[in-house]
């Protein structure tokens, strides 16, 4: 046993002397380390790079893939694919988290350059993963890949078209999992953050086994997260700051964290509200229940309701349990021949969870606790005949069918089956079939029927005005009225490749490399909901099913011309042609100069496209609340834009089956400069522009293009005659009321910025290595332009898109302990409220990882994420806001962890 530690000691040791030359640098900053091993009379093996499908060594990569290799993810201290890839540095505006109260049903998802998670291609081992028929885009589930299954990542921060067609327009990630390890080994471990919620444990196990013929790895791993809740962060807990002498705060203005929708009452005109208490005073507003509120409805002045601080109930982010495994098999068939399967299984449980259900429903004027009804007026008309009265709508938190809980079960299973190997004349070759299933149901707890509802108010049975009543016929009304949603989802994808590859012939510089194939895949995605919500007829859901398949094909070619000794030129085509919207053709050239040992050139031309995601092109209309300034209305009662305060509106958004893809062109121009050994700079200049953008309007934008008179086709703003956004409520449905808000090829973007890398290593026979990393990207310009007739708007440093992200990295590794440090920093951008100037000031987090190899053939790691318990990045200004903030920032507060990791 004291041989087997010393073995692995030293292997350990090994590989993180490599990972100190490797870390986190791009692979293009890393020809020292390849020119050392020539010089020490080693081969140089030929393997695909990301970015490319000619073999050749990381050396002549002519375009930027930076490397996050097995060692860099075990020093992170983080436990997942999802959490190491959204800290990455190129994760430029961060991307979808595990958010409660959402759809999404708690995906993790990754976008490069800011482009959006539906525009980065995901690929495991090379080939693309399908879209997650979740968010019904071509984003890809990150929760689904088993970190202890993955060998390393590989970025590529370049456009890339031309080699994997649709949706790589921002770059591609390549997980590339572990093969032929030999082994066995377990880890166990977890992090417990010092504040509520986000604890989070695993377990994971890999064996591996190499022979004469063949391989085999097999890892599995469990995986679990609690969740956190919004009464658990300061920024996000209910709160009311009331300037108003009787202490009644005035809604969303003196508000975070509380609705409207409590029990408030509004006519039918929205042009009045009051409480709906028992005898219509404020006074008598339930206060263990409800939140007294001024103006419930912006604009509506000297009028009061009782609101519902719903962030006392509501999740931040959800729950999420996960079992998987991966397999990787080969067996040599001859010399020159191999059969080879993965299989890629997941199965993931997680769960949100909203505040009581909320929503509009009429009550009709012959009811007697209409407090605008008949029998509330009496004889008004003086003529001694009992007035009519007027139907109301009733803006309602049913508070007594208790919260919304989903829960959503996740199954995805994704084989390959395939023969690779050499054929006559040295051309290497690959021949794979695929199959791939992702499946999962959704159930939601305790939602409304609004037409049982209706009817239960209508006969006097659901008590509104007092919700918690223990009356046993109100008790019945809602149960009777309760419902359980159900959502049935669905991918299922086939593909069938064959791909090529060699070199022939010679210029000044060596041999041509190439590499040709074709592809075939068919892709089905359902996303079905229950019939209650297809016909919205559920208060306190949005959403509604979509559903498509498509057929495509694709043959892609490329070459590599080594025109000179130092001088390389990569030329790639690709047609892809799909059976729902066209076809689209995708060049490239890229080229790599090396005038001399320590400076290399690097420069890349391209034209993509998107494929329009199925969602956008089926989906149903579907409702949703959003929150918005609606400076028409505020400049229509006189109030300054700097004064406007946010609103709910109701907001309708749907598919279009015209959709045409969206094309793009790329630039990128990089300079690798090495004047020593240890120490590297690289600086790329990128520029991506995107026509005929897939998009919905920003609902702010919906509201300032129609001020503008510049709004879209099909894109609509329903106003009621005092000026107000109406609400969907009684018979009027979309799109008659509120906000509809369709896809639409209306949007261009024009995005440039340079991405710097700088590495630094320092070997010392006393201290041991030290190891210095540098990676920023600026986005300096992305000019967005909604619709051709809209003005183009600059959203660098606006909300939600800070110019700067950067991640410094600094390592010691000496005899059998490593240390790990690591700082990242997200630029300030705008608040909220731009006329203001608030900012959402600049953030910085630390997290810091010790690993001791121990003498007993195992690894103890420890530290802590977030070392200095940094909050999210807050406008003072607007207050808290859920969208700007989940993307960009973590939310867990100082995470302490532990990890121990054994060897057999």
């Amino acid at each position: 046993s004291v041989q087997l530690g010393e073995t692995m000691m030293k292997r350990s040791q090994l590989s993180m002397a490599v990972a100190a030359a490797v870390g986190l640098s791009s692979a293009a900053l890393m020809p020292d380390v390849y020119a050392q091993s020539e010089q020490e009379g080693e081969a140089m093996e030929e393997v695909v790079i990301t970015g490319s499908r000619i073999r050749s060594t990381v050396s002549d990569a002519p375009r930027p893939v930076s490397i996050i290799n097995r060692l860099d993810i075990e020093l992170s201290g983080l436990e997942s694919v999802a959490d190491v890839l959204r800290s990455s540095t190129f994760n430029s505006f961060g991307s979808f988290r595990e958010r409660s109260g959402s759809n999404f049903g708690q995906v993790a998802l990754v976008g490069l350059r800011g482009l959006g998670e539906d525009r980065t291609a995901v690929l495991v081992n090379g080939r693309r993963v399908p879209g997650n028929p979740i968010t019904g885009t071509a984003a890809v589930d990150l929760n689904s890949i088993p970190l202890s299954a993955v060998e390393k990542v590989e970025i590529l921060t370049d456009s890339a078209s031309a080699v994997y067609g649709a949706d790589a327009i921002g770059g591609v990630i390549n997980i590339i999992m572990r093969d032929e390890y030999d082994g066995a080994e377990f880890q166990i471990g977890g992090e417990w953050p010092t504040r509520e919620g986000a604890d989070s444990d695993h377990f994971n196990f890999t064996f591996g086994a190499n022979g004469d013929k063949g391989h085999v790895l097999f890892a599995g791993e469990w995986y679990k997260k609690l969740p956190i809740f919004d009464a658990d962060r300061s920024y996000t807990a209910a709160a009311i700051n009331p300037t108003d002498p009787s202490g009644v705060p005035v809604h969303s203005a003196e508000t975070e964290g509380i609705s409207a929708g409590g029990n408030t009452g509004f006519t039918t005109g929205f042009d009045d509200a009051f409480p709906l208490t028992p005898d219509g005073t404020l006074a008598t507003c339930d206060t263990d229940v409800y939140q007294p509120l001024l103006r419930p409805q912006f604009g509506l002045a000297n009028t009061e309701g009782c609101g519902y601080a719903y962030a006392n109930q509501s999740m931040q982010t959800g729950g999420i349990e996960r079992h998987s495994t991966f397999l990787d098999a080969s067996y040599e068939i001859s010399d020159d021949h191999k059969v080879y399967v993965e299989n890629r299984f997941s199965k993931t449980r997680s769960f949100g969870r909203y505040a009581p259900a909320v929503g509009f429903f009429t009550v009709r004027a012959d009811n007697d606790l209409n407090p605008l009804g008949h029998m509330a007026r009496g004889d008004v008309d003086g003529n001694g005949m009992m007035d009519d009265g007027e139907d109301i709508f009733a803006f309602h938190r049913f508070v007594a069918h208790g919260n919304r809980d989903d829960t959503y079960e996740r199954l995805e299973l994704d084989t390959v089956v395939g023969f690779k190997g050499e054929i006559g004349g040295g051309i290497n070759y690959d021949v794979y079939a695929r199959s791939y299933d992702y499946r999962a149901t959704a159930e939601g707890d305790t939602y409304v029927v609004e037409s049982i509802i209706e009817d239960l108010v209508a006969k006097g049975e659901y008590d509104f005005i007092n919700p918690l009543s223990k009356d046993e016929t109100h008790l019945a009304a809602v149960q009777q009225s309760s419902a359980t949603l159900l959502r049935d989802i669905e991918t299922r994808y086939t593909a069938f490749g064959v791909s090529l590859d060699g070199a022939f012939g010679g210029l000044a510089g060596g041999e041509i490399g190439w590499a040709a194939g074709v592809e075939q895949a068919r892709e089905t995605y359902r996303d079905q909901y229950d019939n209650a919500r297809e016909a919205g007829n559920i208060l306190g859901s949005a959403g509604n099913s979509a559903g498509g398949k498509r057929n495509r094909w694709a043959a892609f070619g490329e070459v590599k011309l080594p025109v000179l000794g130092n001088l390389d030129i990569n030329i790639a085509a690709r047609f892809d042609d799909y059976d729902d919207f066209g076809d689209a053709f995708s060049p490239q050239v890229a080229v790599r100069y090396k005038p001399w040992d320590a400076l290399t050139l690097r420069a890349s031309w391209g034209q993509g496209f998107k494929a329009p995601n199925l969602s956008s092109l089926y989906q149903e209309l579907s409702s949703s609340f959003e929150t918005a300034k609606d400076f028409t209305s505020c400049r229509m009662r006189g109030v300054a834009d700097a004064d406007c305060p946010d609103l709910q509106v109701e907001e309708s958004t749907g598919g279009n089956p015209s959709l045409s893809a969206e094309e793009t062109e790329s630039f990128n121009f990089g300079v690798v400069f090495t004047p020593l050994d240890s120490l590297r700079f690289s600086v790329d200049w990128f520029s991506i522009q995107i026509e005929d953008s897939v998009d919905t309007l920003d609902l702010q934008d919906v509201i300032d293009f129609e001020a503008a008179g510049t709004l879209p086709p099909g894109v609509i703003v329903n106003r009621g005659p005092a000026g107000n956004i109406t609400q969907c409520a009684g018979a009027v449905s979309a799109p008659d009321c509120g906000i509809v808000n369709v896809f639409a090829n209306l949007a261009a973007e024009d995005i440039e910025g340079l991405d710097i890398r700088a590495s630094y290593d320092w070997h010392t026979d006393a201290l041991g290595t030290f190891t210095f990393r540098l990676e920023q990207s600026w986005i300096y310009d992305y000019d967005y332009q909604a619709s051709p007739v809209a003005p183009v708007t600059e959203r660098e440093g606006a909300t939600g898109y800070p110019e700067f992200r950067t991640t410094v990295t600094a390592r010691w590794q000496w005899s059998d302990w490593t240390v790990n440090f690591t700082h990242r920093s997200i630029d300030e951008h705008e608040g909220l409220d731009e006329m203001s100037g608030d900012v959402y000031p600049s953030y910085s987090s630390m997290d810091l990882s010790v690993t001791w190899v121990t003498p007993w053939s195992g690894e103890l790691s420890f530290g802590a994420l977030n070392l200095g318990d940094e909050d999210p990045s807050i406008d003072s200004g607007s207050g808290y806001d859920e969208e700007e903030v989940l993307p960009l920032y973590d939310v867990a507060g100082r995470t302490p962890f532990l990890k121990y990791r054994h060897f057999f």
